[in-house]
């Protein structure tokens, strides 16, 4: 850790050789880079630097002092609500979650979701997974786990499989994919997400497999989802399900396969026929992980997340933020 992130400070540093400097001046502006540098960024003390230039110590701290008045080291104090703890408070307090984590590289995004989602493992008895790219991405990054002394726990997917050319929308192949590595059992769902007529929903629904799923389901205390939107890509046989009531009741955030209006209120569709947990059992799930893709549109965020059903949040430093200001500008419009 740098005294940068010990402080909550901002450093940038001007790497700027001006044509025409003289030599002298130019080593003098490269001695105050490198001392500043090795200060700020390298977390290396006065007296490091001192010893290692052949200076006194009060000769550092002047040139620390100088390379501030010019300009090379600009220091931001940052209030508390711009740190990570103050953005990931104030998410907490809007959207009543137990927990968000604030990712700052947005690289680093799909590698923190798998590392919290191990946090939750030893206390899991029943782990249930969403589906899409961004889910597949997640689990690409965990590593393989250690057995457990606990042999029965278990995974098993949300949502039934489609026939989406796109990876990640065979929900039961990411569950053999985690329990691979993660040394739970895989339980299997062998219904389609999206049956075409009530009639053949009936069917599934009497199967031994979806009977044994849908206890699983009531038992769940664990679940991975990844934020949506409308219109999603793949397409979730919209127009076969809800008709034109997604364009109509202004849908914009999606779980699972589940659409919200902009105030999180769930849209119906009168020929919806899909085959996923029940929004009443993910409910009680004690805690839901809400993956927050780095493309993701901040008002499909938002309905989302006043859906209510999503607990703990794994988000981006650059989107919490515009959350955040998106959220407090649409409060003060009503």
């Amino acid at each position: 850790m740098t005294k940068s992130d010990e402080c909550g400070i901002i450093l940038a540093f001007k790497d700027s050789r001006g044509e025409g400097l003289k030599e002298k001046e130019e080593n003098e502006l490269n001695r105050l880079i490198y001392v500043s540098k090795s200060y700020y960024e390298e977390n290396k003390t006065q007296s490091e630097i001192a010893k290692e230039l052949d200076i006194s110590r009060p000769t550092v701290s002047y040139l620390l002092n100088k390379a501030r008045k010019a300009g090379i080291v600009k220091i931001d104090v940052l209030t508390y609500y711009q740190t990570h703890r103050g953005i990931s408070q104030e998410l907490c307090q809007q959207f009543n979650l137990k927990s968000c984590q604030v990712i700052t590289n947005p690289d680093d995004l799909y590698q923190a979701a798998g590392n919290r989602l191990l946090e939750f493992l030893p206390k899991t008895r029943v782990l249930g997974l969403g589906w899409g790219i961004n889910i597949s991405r997640i689990i690409d990054g965990i590593a393989r786990q250690t057995k457990w002394q606990i042999t029965d726990k278990i995974v098993c997917p949300l949502i039934g499989p489609t026939i989406a050319p796109l990876r990640g929308y065979d929900p039961n192949e990411l569950i053999k994919e985690l329990s691979q590595k993660i040394f739970f059992e895989a339980e299997y769902l062998n219904c389609p997400a999206f049956p075409i007529s009530s009639q053949e929903q009936n069917d599934f629904l009497e199967t031994e497999n979806y009977q044994k799923i849908h206890k699983l389901w009531k038992k769940t205390n664990t679940a991975l989802v990844a934020f949506g939107s409308f219109p999603s890509v793949p397409d979730h046989a919209s127009a076969l399900r809800f008709g034109k009531k997604l364009i109509e009741e202004k849908a914009e955030g999606c779980l699972l396969s589940y659409f919200f209006n902009p105030a999180g209120e769930l849209i119906k569709g009168s020929d919806d026929f899909s085959i996923q947990i029940p929004l009443n059992f993910l409910k009680r799930v004690r805690n839901v992980i809400g993956f927050v893709p780095q493309e993701a549109n901040v008002f499909a965020i938002l309905s989302g997340l006043k859906a209510g059903y999503v607990n703990h949040l794994v988000i981006s430093e650059e989107l919490a933020e515009e959350l955040i200001k998106t959220n407090h500008l649409l409060a003060n419009l009503r």
